[in-house]
């Protein structure tokens, strides 16, 4: 006679505990392995910040001993002489109020390249012939030096925001453009074929085949570009401008004050770093494909 539990009765009415069935010994098996697989993953990353945080260190306490020794203090500053500087201008209000207009144009330089990259990307990564037609004179836009055309950027727009805007969408425009179409190039034919002949309109095949497959490589370069729209505004700001980060920067080396160029410099790579961080889950979108690297090559 039978009994839930995992239990039995004999004829004699003796009760009998039967063995856990081997389906919860595998499921224990399971969890204790991924509760190593999680330690280990946690061990790591500890590991990957302690070597950062060594690195840093190790940054700092050596060119704290070089300056003034092996180098002069002209040319490096010091540590506490970059941090004074950086506190100086917290609470004078300049940081926050330079920092304003880089940031703004930044962001929208970012976004109006970006849009724009893959705007005109889409028409032209699915008509070759048309690809074919337009290569050249992409190509002549994208071997133009973007920092010389910064004077002239200037020279018609002035010396208000609209210059920086359109230097660091210049600078986000070619990376992007060249990888979404990448990404619509390396759909196999095959796949395209199958799903025409499966009877796929136009329309679906771009949104179930098409589109998928260039994701990722937008996504990527989307990344890749966010540093890149940070230097263009600065560029800009570097050439002729009275506020931003760039122009701290520029007043402190034409006044030959190396610890306000290292302390803008190090402010600008705080701030990439931080957007960098908040992009990082447009990683996670595409976790099912494989990775994509950015293309900054020719077109």
């Amino acid at each position: 006679m039978g009994l839930g539990n995992g239990a039995r009765v004999t004829a004699v009415g003796e009760r009998i505990a039967l063995p856990r069935p081997p389906a919860d010994a595998a499921v224990r098996v399971l969890e204790d392995t991924l509760t190593r697989r999680q330690a280990t993953l946690r061990a790591r990353r500890r590991t990957v910040w302690l070597a950062r945080l060594g690195i840093l260190v190790g940054v700092i306490v050596a060119w704290e001993l070089s300056s003034g020794t092996l180098v002069r203090t002209f040319f490096v500053s010091r540590p506490e002489a970059v941090a004074a500087r950086l506190v100086e201008w917290t609470l004078n209000g300049d940081l926050f109020w330079h920092g304003q207009f880089t940031l703004t144009a930044t962001f929208i330089g970012y976004m109006v390249g970006a849009l724009a990259a893959i705007l005109l990307a889409w028409p032209l990564g699915l008509m070759p012939r048309a690809y074919r037609v337009a290569e050249p004179y992409i190509l002549l836009a994208y071997s133009i030096p973007a920092v010389a055309l910064g004077p002239v950027f200037i020279l018609w727009f002035g010396l208000e925001l609209l210059p920086k805007i359109i230097l660091a969408a210049y600078f986000v425009f070619f990376v992007v453009f060249i990888n979404t179409v990448a990404g619509f190039r390396q759909v196999p034919r095959g796949l395209i074929d199958v799903s025409l002949v499966m009877g796929a309109s136009r329309a679906a095949l771009f949104r179930t085949v098409i589109l998928p497959s260039a994701v990722p490589y937008v996504l990527a370069a989307l990344r890749a570009t966010l540093p890149a729209a940070m230097i263009g505004a600065v560029v800009g700001e570097f050439i002729a401008s009275n506020r931003g980060l760039g122009y701290l920067a520029s007043a402190a080396a034409s006044e030959y004050e190396t610890d306000g160029v290292i302390a803008a410099a190090f402010v600008m790579a705080v701030i990439v770093l931080a957007l960098t961080v908040l992009l990082r889950p447009l990683g996670r979108v595409t976790r099912w494909q494989r990775g994509v690297d950015v293309s900054e090559g020719s077109l």
